[in-house]
């Protein structure tokens, strides 16, 4: 009870101070933690209360084919983009004055998106890291590329809290040998973004060439996965991983919370745990392998998300 009565105060007194601090209190762990998000500020209620939160596990038995979604449309410039530790995560904030700028659209979306920044998510262990799960069972990392409403608004921050105003596109980290270049660039670069407040310019970015080949995907309508959880992002998730190496992830999880100087804590289990699906339905463009001859949407109760996804 004391303690439950002491969370309480301690609350109260940091409801009290400047918007910014909670920009920078929140945490991953401990009473700062996703359960108490929607608790700390109450302009982040829908943590805590709203019904269409993200991440969610995936449960391959209840997906639903969808006959009418269309392929990812994706532009193959490069960017230029500043990689940076915001003490959350690794963030690759595209640079908003850089033309021409990199956008995507199709498949569930009905406008243009453009790419306002990628963020990585990781664990300490290889067995947890990513955010959305399948079956149950994470990913070591997910990297999530997201875009704004380019169409409809001026920017991201405005886009966050509008409808339609958020599209992210999600891929699954799998440890392996071959390495992706356009991922190497980053995990070099953030030998030099160690501590919290760190940033390092990179020119000529492929955010292309970091998406594994494939054409299939899962959909559905969630929120922004930190703080202030807003619900208004469709998320497309690759039905194919990003191969990564255990050297790469070992020099992600050299990054730190803190700037330089402070007491040092490591970035590692930067992720919120899966929210309830809330009779919300994932869609997919990935057809059954028996097709039933009348058209529409169709459930699929033997799907498997990936065969490397598998799980035994």
């Amino acid at each position: 009870m004391e303690f439950h009565v002491w969370i309480l105060v301690f609350i109260t007194c940091l409801e009290l101070t400047s918007g910014d601090l909670w920009t920078k209190w929140w945490t991953y762990q401990g009473i700062s933690g996703p359960d108490y998000w929607g608790l700390l500020n109450k302009e982040w209620n829908l943590c805590s209360k709203g019904k269409h939160q993200s991440p969610v596990d995936i449960n391959p038995k209840t997906l639903v084919y969808d006959p009418n979604l269309k392929p990812l449309r994706l532009d193959k410039h490069r960017v230029d983009a500043a990689l940076m530790n915001t003490g959350h995560d690794l963030l690759l904030r595209v640079n908003s004055t850089y033309e021409p700028y990199f956008t995507f659209t199709g498949g569930p979306l009905s406008y243009k998106y453009r790419v306002h920044q990628i963020k990585l998510h990781f664990g300490r262990v290889d067995q947890i890291g990513s955010e959305h799960s399948v079956a149950g069972r994470p990913f070591p990392i997910e990297l999530q590329i997201y875009g704004y409403n380019h169409d409809l608004y001026n920017n991201f921050t405005e886009s966050q809290s509008m409808p339609h105003g958020i599209a992210a596109i999600s891929i699954f980290g799998m440890i392996g040998e071959e390495k992706n270049t356009e991922f190497e660039i980053l995990v070099q670069a953030s030998q030099q973004t160690i501590f919290k407040g760190d940033i390092l310019q990179i020119g000529g970015f492929s955010i292309f060439h970091l998406l594994p080949d494939t054409d299939s995907y899962l959909t559905y309508e969630g929120s922004q996965t930190q703080p202030s959880c807003m619900e208004t992002v469709t998320w497309v998730i690759l039905n194919k991983p990003l191969y990564v190496t255990k050297n790469q992830l070992s020099i992600l999880r050299q990054l730190h919370k803190a700037q330089e100087g402070l007491p040092q804590v490591l970035m590692e289990n930067n992720f919120r745990p899966p929210m309830p699906l809330n009779r919300r339905t994932i869609r997919t463009n990935i057809a059954p392998k028996k097709q039933e001859q009348n058209c529409g949407v169709k459930k699929i109760t033997f799907y498997e998300v990936n065969d490397k996804y598998k799980v035994t």
